[in-house]
């Protein structure tokens, strides 16, 4: 049966059509190395915290003094990479260090050199989105660094002024915990070393509240691919005429010896959200929606929290009981109520007849799909403020690119990955709400390396499937 997607937006401006589109989702490693913390002012090198970078200062002799850890990198470092590289966070190697920076400075230069480093996968130069808070490097912070590890990664004069960030943290989390739960591989075309569940935990809500920021305790990241949360109103009537809380105990019902129940499509086949205001994946810390905004929890609402494990890592064997923690920020009020879709079409062709694939053999084999606005909104329905995107693709994604095309057949182009990695996810909101109207198109085109196939690769659920999944955050225009 095919996979709806819930109307999302608030009660009172929701759409009168619905879209057909699956709302069903996949994540890999989604983190985030760069601190918000200021930047601390610069060494010898002249890197201050406007990023911008002089060719080096004289040393006694009249001649220009190569850059230093502690007086020129290391401020950068401190700035945008010791959130994660300081021994007890993500990143594998200490940067906060100067013994170990030293060890790493050719491959910290050739990194940062490339923008791999630190992680943001969308372009960020201003020609194809505005991006609040991008987390990348300046061409002058590249350069110092470049310049550091060719002169031999001198120390410089040690100094005690610079200190790690402090890990970022909820304000006064609601904690929703699921029951221990062994994983067992679906073993099917679409999800062969994978399961969907679904685990239903009840917030206890007495009043409407606005997700604000959210965290997640996966329980062990090394099999907890994504967790998403959708908000479920018990009472609500299905199009099976029974009431959504009927229909979880129902599914529940049908594996007594396991917690939750299967749920490729959303939070269960038959289950009909209202909203999904949590997308996680491992290693992405707090994700906080942009200020002033966030998505509506309604009094008496379930959360079904989706959880997909991969059980790829354990070639065969069977992995530990895993229980995983949500933490939500919430709020009374917000200035601008927004809602989140997950849009790939390429996934709804599994519901449409003959679906999709892509062709084996192919260095670059490229998906495209388009989906008129108007389909969701309804023709000449209202405008969207487009808060944020974030997309998605498995391991033989090259590159994603995002395209609003308008009425008179320009487009705008919206959000670009030129280097997919499976590894680094992202939200990336933008400094300022892009307007959708109800007469523009969003068109968007994946790209995969099939090379490695052995023949056609089909849309699904699995690591080893594919998807071309745009996630879009989002408000009425104006509200």
């Amino acid at each position: 049966m095919p996979c709806v997607t819930p109307p999302l937006l608030a009660p009172s401006a929701r759409p009168s059509s619905r879209s057909p589109l699956a709302i069903i989702f996949t994540f890999g490693l989604m983190v985030a190395c760069k601190d918000d913390a200021p930047a601390a002012d610069g060494g010898s090198f002249g890197v201050g915290s406007s990023g911008e970078a002089g060719v080096g200062t004289a040393d006694d002799s009249g001649g220009l003094a190569a850059p230093t850890y502690w007086q020129d990198v290391a401020p950068i470092y401190f700035e945008s990479c010791v959130g994660c590289h300081n021994g007890e966070g993500i990143g594998p190697m200490r940067l906060d260090d100067y013994a170990t920076a030293r060890e790493w400075a050719a491959a910290s230069a050739a990194t940062v050199a490339a923008r791999v480093m630190p992680p943001f996968l969308v372009t960020a130069d201003g020609s194809c989105g505005d991006y609040h808070a991008p987390r990348v490097l300046s061409d002058a912070q590249v350069e110092v660094i470049s310049a550091w590890a060719e002169a031999g990664a001198p120390e410089g004069e040690p100094r005690d002024d610079l200190t790690v960030p402090a890990a970022e943290e909820l304000s006064v989390p609601l904690a929703l915990t699921t029951p221990a739960f062994l994983p067992i591989a679906e073993g099917t075309a679409v999800a062969e070393s994978d399961e969907y569940r679904c685990f239903r935990v009840d917030p206890a809500l007495d009043h409407d509240v606005f997700a604000t920021g959210y965290d997640v305790d996966p329980g062990n990241a090394a099999f907890v691919h994504h967790v998403l949360a959708f908000t479920v109103d018990p009472a609500t009537q299905t199009m099976a005429g029974i009431t959504n809380g009927e229909r979880m105990d129902q599914l529940d019902a049908e594996s007594p010896d396991r917690e939750g129940w299967p749920c490729f499509g959303a939070a269960g086949e038959g289950v009909d959200p209202s909203g999904v205001p949590v997308s996680w994946a491992p290693g992405s810390g707090v994700t906080r929606f942009p200020a002033g905004s966030g998505i509506r929890i309604a009094a008496g609402e379930a959360i079904v929290l989706q959880i997909h494990y991969n059980l790829a890592v354990m070639g065969g064997d069977e992995p530990p009981p895993i229980s995983t923690t949500l933490r939500l920020e919430l709020g009374d009020n917000v200035e601008r109520e927004g809602f989140v879709q997950l849009i790939d079409p390429f996934i709804d062709t599994l519901f449409a007849g003959e679906p999709s694939s892509l062709p084996p053999g192919e260095a670059a084999a490229e998906y495209t799909w388009e989906l008129p606005l108007a389909d969701f909104v309804g023709p000449g329905g209202p405008a969207l403020d487009l808060l944020g995107v974030f997309p998605h693709m498995h391991e033989r994604g090259i590159s994603q690119r995002f395209e609003v095309v308008h009425a008179d057949e320009s487009s705008s182009c919206a959000a670009d990955v030129p280097r997919w990695d499976f590894n680094w996810q992202l939200h990336y909101f933008y400094a300022e709400p892009m307007r959708l109207l109800s007469t523009d198109t969003l068109r968007v085109t994946c790209t995969y390396d099939t090379r490695d196939a052995d023949g056609p690769v089909l849309p699904g659920w699995g690591t080893q499937n594919e998807m071309c999944l745009l996630g879009v955050v989002a408000s009425l225009a104006g509200t």
